[in-house]
């Protein structure tokens, strides 16, 4: 009608798709996509059952680091770590040999427990259970140091082993190639382990979230692919990491288990080792690097601990008995399914909805089908059997130095005959075991 005012949308004009390549496009909708859920999704209420109850939504959010309340980043709540070692396939290899007896070797119980009481600083750091259902006792806190950057201070805290092992190892990568950049360190563990969002792991100071070496100085948590991957720098981090330290596994997105692979056989390093590493035909070993989704933003790595694991088992029923710990509630995985809603997976697993939402982060009770869930249970540390240490995965020849050489000069965009000696990967090889204390 004549003086009425056009509505403000039909204003806009189209844009015009002419000439726009796919990704172009494909971008398109996608940000559209997200702005059409981001603004319908507010509004839209929860499917209910007829008792009023919020049924589990079918949609899911995509997870991501955000910033907490003092600037420092908190992980995504879809961070599961839940592989179980135990029921893989695969042996380990023989046992390594003795390096030195335990601090504890000789000591009675009442001993042990009277060293408790007196000083039990004097015990060492101590790793109880397992690292999904442990605790941490006397955790040393990993401090700033050359090499790397600490993401979140409050949780990175591991034995003296774990931190000795990982401070080796980016120093490691230091020496073989000079002016590296700072590499980020994630979660550790807690001051007294157990529990805390979002993971299921690190309870016993023995799990370590590390990022990566990237080429064009991607932020933390970023997503690594084969064109931002710096392989010299990974690779040299990871092959230390197998032959240096004890380590249990490695989680890896299988993606870039390929692409470091790739790298190392182009290296010339034996085929026969790699399988040992990543799992193929000529090996009966159970891998060490294991695929674990979400894990294309960083290595998750797990050490043995031949001395605090050790401690824990002797200490674990002294700490109880005075109370220098409390027993740690640990967690179950649970799949929400289409019907489910808070109310009643509490009453399923004999716990209420404001503690389920306390576990999930979840700040309403909506959830999602389709999605795991954390169902928070009380029983206290189980004790593992004494570890029996697997000797380290060393390969049985050096790679060439001129093979290595061209290559890292060639990732690196410089001649071969400037690459300093200690950045060839066969001085990985010819490096001394480090010690596991």
């Amino acid at each position: 009608m004549r003086g009425m005012r056009k509505p403000a949308f039909s204003r806009i004009s189209a844009p015009d798709f002419v000439g726009w390549s796919p990704v172009r496009f494909s971008i398109f909708l996608a940000v559209l996509s997200a702005n059409l859920l981001a603004c319908g999704g507010r509004n839209v209420a929860p499917p209910r059952a007829p008792g009023g109850e919020s049924l589990a939504y079918e949609e899911r959010e995509a997870p991501g680091y955000s910033a907490g309340a003092s600037g420092e980043y908190e992980a995504p709540h879809t961070h599961t770590d839940e592989v179980n070692l135990e029921s893989m396939q695969g042996e380990l290899p023989p046992a390594a040999p003795l390096r030195e007896p335990h601090p504890l070797a000789g000591l009675s119980n009442a001993e042990v427990e009277a060293i408790l009481l007196k000083d039990a600083a004097d015990l060492g750091p101590a790793s109880l259970g397992k690292t999904n259902r442990g605790a941490l006792f006397g955790g040393v806190q990993m401090q700033p140091g050359e090499g790397w950057h600490i993401v979140n201070s409050r949780e990175t805290y591991g034995t003296q082993e774990t931190i000795d092992y990982l401070s080796h190892t980016i120093h490691r990568v230091g020496e073989m190639f000079p002016e590296t950049p700072d590499i980020n360190v994630g979660d550790i563990s807690r001051p007294k382990g157990g529990h805390f969002t979002p993971h299921l792991s690190h309870q016993s100071g023995r799990d370590v979230d590390l990022g990566f070496y990237y080429l064009d100085g991607s932020a933390w948590y970023s997503k690594a692919n084969a064109r931002n991957l710096d392989l010299p720098r990974n690779w040299a981090l990871l092959k230390v990491t197998v032959t240096e330290t004890d380590v249990e596994a490695v989680f890896l997105d299988r993606s870039l288990q390929a692409v470091l692979r790739s790298y190392a056989t182009e290296l010339g390093e034996s085929e026969e080792w790699l399988d040992q590493v990543f799992g193929g035909p000529t090996s009966n070993l159970r891998p060490l690097v294991i695929h674990e989704e979400g894990h294309q933003t960083h290595f998750h790595i797990r050490y043995y601990n031949p001395i605090a694991q050790e401690t824990g088992r002797r200490v674990y029923k002294a700490l109880l008995k005075h109370k220098k710990i409390k027993p740690p509630t640990y967690y179950k995985n649970y799949k929400v399914k289409r019907g489910d809603s808070l109310n009643r997976i509490a009453k399923k697993f004999k716990t209420d909805v404001k503690t389920l939402r306390k576990a999930n982060r979840l700040r309403s009770n909506r959830i999602y089908a389709g999605r795991t869930y954390k169902i928070p249970r009380k029983g206290g540390v189980v004790q593992p059997a004494k570890l029996v240490l697997p000797a380290r995965r060393v390969p049985t020849h050096l790679v060439s130095p001129a093979t290595a050489s061209a290559i890292v000069s060639e990732a690196d965009n410089e001649p071969a005959s400037e690459q300093p000696q200690n950045g060839s990967v066969e001085e990985i090889d010819k490096t001394p075991v480090a010690p596991a204390n």
